[in-house]
């Protein structure tokens, strides 16, 4: 029993610490290096035109 306990205590650590960092990364911004990639990249989709 108490080799349940103990995992079930383990588990639990998880759970928060997976919870904590979830939420600390949704409340991260995304920097702006990836933003400025990100604008190239629309940019030459948009000059390339529609692919059919």
């Amino acid at each position: 029993m108490s080799k349940n306990k103990s995992t079930s205590n383990v588990m639990r650590q998880i759970d928060e610490n997976l919870r904590r960092v979830y939420e600390q990364s949704q409340s991260d911004e995304v920097p702006d290096r990836f933003k400025e990639l990100l604008d190239r990249l629309k940019a030459q989709d948009q000059k390339a035109g529609p692919t059919e």
